[in-house]
């Protein structure tokens, strides 16, 4: 998305499909937002007003109202109800308010120093989390825990308060500053300016454990945020502004914006957003969405080929270990086709365990860990499952022939060139048992059995060629919504 133009635009925060901003547009600042399943920008408030410093969880947003230091009040909407929220009704010298379900918190200058002070919107009580002498600063919230940064023997230290306990303990004790925090449910994010000086550190810290993680820190790095699994940040490492991001669970690091005129990122589960500035007095507000990576994603080639991790040019897929030898044992792209998707974990709906599968153009492989060694590689049942909701009626019993088995597990038989096949490439350690007989549909002579469809193609030029695998890999994915479905046709309606 892109908004409209804005004039001094700051404090863009995100949450859900919502992101919302400060802005001068019309010459005096006030809050903004662009609703992303809708693609609409509005203001946020109907009346006009001196409005500045947002805040947002879900679709609740707060502010700064007022133009005049030490007569501002803290207040509010609710965008679901469209009810209006006066979190504080006095007027006083209030900044940076966070919010997080029904509890605001900010900060408030009481005898010269900064304290960070609460309310809670349900019941309507003020609560203390601070009372300092010291200037405390920066105070984020995530469920019921607080964490700020206070000015504590020379330098800036993180501390934390909890709600339920209404304990506060010191997080960072080290010579360097440790500001602008960011909680997000079990993780802190925030800078570390080096005591000796020198570039920041962008560092990531559990609160259960305390233990770090420095994302970025060879260069200068400014406003970080998380949301979930990924950090977003303004990078300077060109020189320039651009964005950044990681992705925590795939450890990845990647460019979200180099427009080098990108500043004051925000970043929700929907979508990054960032300040893309033209000018000194004009800007918008870009975004792009957060979808999540299917295993069908192609992939880019490797920078090192290896020879354990295989990367197939036709599909742009890795193949790798198990799955890699299992494949080429069996014939490979003639017999099961290419890889559809990377190697992947899915739950299976029988066991309710987790296991590893992979898709290829006409087959699906699956991982058991706990079978024999042997047999912990074997193809999934395709064709039992893309046919339960069909109805194969058994035949009567015959005898077996060179030329046709019968099986009673199933009621069915294979003959001639199917036959053929089935023995030849694995038989029912590979394909399992037939679950049909011969039948035409779609004008080709197929049959189906456990682990997928056979298919004859008379005018196939070799007579290697003329019994194949239907592509069974490809049409599951494509019932999933994970590949898209073949165009449908459409000339028959003309007639």
């Amino acid at each position: 998305m892109t908004s409209a133009i804005g004039a001094d635009q700051r404090g863009l925060v995100a949450d859900g499909s919502l992101i919302v901003w400060q802005d001068s547009r019309d010459g005096t600042p006030d809050i903004f937002a662009y609703d992303l399943d809708d693609a609409r920008e509005f203001r946020v408030a109907q009346t006009p007003g001196h409005r500045t410093q947002p805040a947002i969880s879900g679709s609740l947003i707060v502010w700064v109202s007022g133009a005049e230091p030490g007569q501002r009040t803290i207040e509010g909407i609710d965008l679901t109800t469209r009810t209006t929220i006066t979190v504080t009704d006095q007027p006083a010298d209030v900044a940076d308010p966070a919010v997080s379900g029904n509890v605001v918190i900010w900060r408030e200058r009481r005898d010269g120093a900064w304290d960070i002070v609460g309310k809670n919107l349900a019941t309507g009580e003020r609560f203390e989390v601070t009372r300092d002498p010291v200037n405390q600063a920066h105070p984020t919230i995530s469920g019921a825990t607080i964490i700020w940064q206070a000015y504590v023997d020379g330098n800036w230290d993180l501390f934390r308060y909890d709600l339920g306990s209404q304990r506060v303990e010191q997080l960072t004790a080290t010579p360097d500053d440790e500001v602008e925090p960011v909680v997000a449910g079990s993780r802190v994010l925030f800078r570390r300016l080096p005591a000796r000086g020198g570039p920041p550190s962008l560092v990531l810290r559990d609160l259960g454990t305390g233990a770090e993680q420095v994302v970025v820190s060879d260069h200068m790095v400014m406003q970080g945020t998380i949301a979930g699994d990924v950090v977003v940040w303004e990078d300077w490492r060109t020189g320039l502004p651009d964005i950044y991001a990681y992705d925590i669970a795939h450890d990845q690091t990647f460019a979200v914006a180099r427009s080098q005129q990108a500043y004051a990122p925000a970043v929700s589960t929907r979508a990054i957003a960032w300040f893309s500035r033209s000018d000194m007095s004009r800007s918008r507000v870009q975004a792009l969405a957060l979808v999540e990576r299917l295993p069908t994603d192609p992939r880019d080639p490797p920078a090192v080929p290896s020879p354990e991790n295989v990367y197939v040019q036709e599909t742009r897929h890795f193949m790798s270990s198990g799955f890699k030898s299992y494949w080429q044992a069996h014939g490979g792209p003639a017999l099961f086709g290419y890889p559809l998707t990377e190697e992947f974990t899915e739950t299976n709906p029988a066991t309710g365990q987790e296991r590893i599968v992979q898709y290829f153009e006409r087959v699906k492989m699956e991982y058991d860990p706990n079978a024999p060694e042997d047999a912990r590689i074997s193809l999934a049942r395709l064709g039992a499952d893309l046919t339960a909701d069909r109805d194969f009626p058994a035949v009567p019993p015959t005898e077996d022939s060179a030329e046709r088995r019968y099986f009673p597990e199933t009621g069915h038989t294979i003959a001639y060139g199917f036959k053929e096949f089935w023995e030849k490439h694995g038989g029912l350690a590979i394909f399992g048992f037939p679950i049909s007989e011969e039948f035409t549909e779609n004008g080709r002579t197929v049959q189906y059995f456990e682990r997928a469809r056979f298919e004859f193609n008379p005018d196939a030029t070799s007579e290697d060629d003329k019994v194949m695998l239907g592509l069974l890999g490809r049409e599951a994915l494509q019932r999933l919504g994970w590949l898209p479905r073949p165009p449908i046709d459409t000339t028959g309606l003309l007639e």
